[in-house]
């Protein structure tokens, strides 16, 4: 018979924090009830030149062709619809940060950005990213305030003809030939932004060892210090196991003889 299990992890604090769950959450795991979706209207630069870094449009308080994100710039979409070769890209947006969310990390979730992006606040650059498939987050805890406005800039870069970049399937030529397609570049997954408690988990890498018949969990934490994490495993909403020790990062917790 299958066995259909659900593994809980929760951090213990000498006040207990209720972490609710939304439908509407990007991600399928780690979901806050403090989170707001940036999807929707922004303003874009296309940057023929790459001369936007001279230009300071890092400090942009908009610029002047509307997109929908996270839809890509070269889809109809998007409402841009440029389908010739995108090297340089910038977005931007207000982002307003909730008055509730003092004393609490801020991280800015990107599902997918093609090719290298740049995250600038109010003109001071805050992180940087390579890679068009793969999800990144960024911490702006020390560049914003809560409830204040904020200028949110993304500027994108992307040369698929230098041949070293990934390309997958995206044209490498100006139309679509053989199996290779009109391009996407810039964002073109969900951008969302969530408040985090300072010691919240951040991600954890669960391993199933049967031949052991254990689970092994590392957890990873945005940050530590007297708190300790408890690791529940379910079967149907029956508790199978439970372990809790103190918060260390990546050191495994193991529920033994449960596979």
């Amino acid at each position: 018979m299958k066995r259909f299990l659900s593994i809980v992890l929760g951090l213990v604090w000498m006040v207990t924090s209720v972490w609710g769950q939304r439908n509407e959450y990007p991600r399928p795991q780690f979901e806050r009830t403090e989170w707001i979706n940036l999807n929707g209207t922004w303003t874009c630069q296309i940057d023929p030149a790459g001369s936007g870094v001279e230009k300071n449009y890092k400090n942009s308080k908009g610029f002047d062709q509307k997109i929908i994100v996270p839809f890509s710039p070269e889809s109809k979409l998007s409402g841009v619809g440029h389908t010739d070769f995108i090297e340089h890209l910038w977005y931007h947006r207000l982002v307003n940060i909730p008055a509730e969310w003092k004393d609490k990390k801020i991280i800015l979730n990107f599902g997918g950005v093609y090719y290298e992006s740049e995250i600038y606040i109010d003109g001071q650059f805050v992180d940087r990213h390579f890679g068009g498939s793969s999800s990144f987050s960024v911490d702006l805890t020390d560049f914003v305030h809560p409830g204040h406005e904020h200028s949110l800039v993304v500027y994108v870069k992307s040369d698929l003809r230098n041949r070293v970049q990934p390309a997958g399937k995206q044209s490498t030529r100006h139309y679509s030939f053989v199996a290779s397609y009109t391009r996407t570049t810039g964002i073109w997954q969900t951008v969302w932004m969530e408040a985090v408690h300072p010691k919240a988990i951040k991600s954890s890498h669960v391993i199933t060892d049967i031949d052991n018949s254990q689970i092994v969990i590392q957890p990873e934490f945005y940050g530590l210090g007297n708190t300790r994490l408890r690791v529940s495993l379910k079967e149907k909403g029956r508790l199978v196991a439970q372990e809790t020790s103190m918060a260390t990062e990546n050191a495994p917790i193991v529920l033994r003889g449960v596979l």
